[in-house]
């Protein structure tokens, strides 16, 4: 589990995919980034916000209830700046913004939710006689709903590749079979919140995980720097 930032109130880490945020279950403990955290820490963690288990990227845990209850609650406002790197099926607009209502999470009813895009870069390939093209897009959602990003990009009609309960089981199945990727090509790459006690805007980032990169590096896309630019 790799230490991003290490303050006395809260320490960040890159949650490597396959890693739930926390256990809810004892069979989940050996998959715990909190519980990792901890032990690498040696100090007592509590959940700030969540990323699902496939995604990887930036985790925050506050190092007391009491900053918990801070930090969750500027969580929920738009102070907080994340972005999101997601492989996609298709060819999405350069850029744009979802602002389609979703379902409550086992609940009736809708909420509003907002996530803006923009396509850093785009391959056409044929495999097995089919000629697909695939995107790489930064996605800030400006809210924080259940399975937002995901919910969200299969509603435009470019699901993320190996997403298993929204994507396209044609697109997951030969990625599987070519880069050996079985899971949600999703990152949470940027993040940026204020720390009130020193006065200053926390920046942070990272890069996805190995086979993550491996699909980036076979499509040409770059992430470091300046954005991919699209290719056709």
């Amino acid at each position: 589990m790799k230490v991003l930032v290490q303050e006395k109130e809260y320490v960040a880490v890159h949650k490597p995919s396959g890693f739930v945020t926390y256990a809810d279950s004892p069979d989940q403990e050996k998959f715990s980034a909190k519980g990792a955290a901890e032990k690498q820490s040696k100090r007592k963690l509590f959940p700030v916000h969540r990323i699902d288990r496939d995604t990887c990227g930036i985790l925050v845990f506050a190092a007391s209830p009491a900053m918990a209850k801070e930090l969750t609650a500027l969580f929920r406002t738009r102070v907080v700046k994340k972005q999101y790197l997601a492989v996609v099926h298709g060819l999405p607009p350069e850029k744009g913004v979802i602002d389609s209502p979703l379902a409550r999470h086992k609940e009736s009813g809708t909420e509003s939710a907002l996530t803006e895009f923009v396509r850093l870069g785009t391959t056409e390939v044929e495999w097995e006689g089919e000629k697909r093209a695939y995107s790489l897009l930064r996605c800030e959602p400006r809210t924080g709903r259940f399975h937002q990003i995901r919910r969200h990009l299969k509603s435009l009609g470019h699901p993320i590749i190996g997403d298993p309960e929204y994507g396209n089981g044609w697109d997951n199945r030969v990625f599987a079979e070519r880069f050996q990727v079985k899971r949600t090509l999703l990152c949470a790459s940027h993040l940026a919140f204020p720390d009130r006690t020193r006065q200053k805007m926390v920046r942070l980032q990272t890069q996805p995980d190995p086979d993550f990169a491996k699909v980036l590096a076979a499509f040409g896309w770059e992430t470091r720097g300046r954005p991919a630019a699209a290719t056709r």
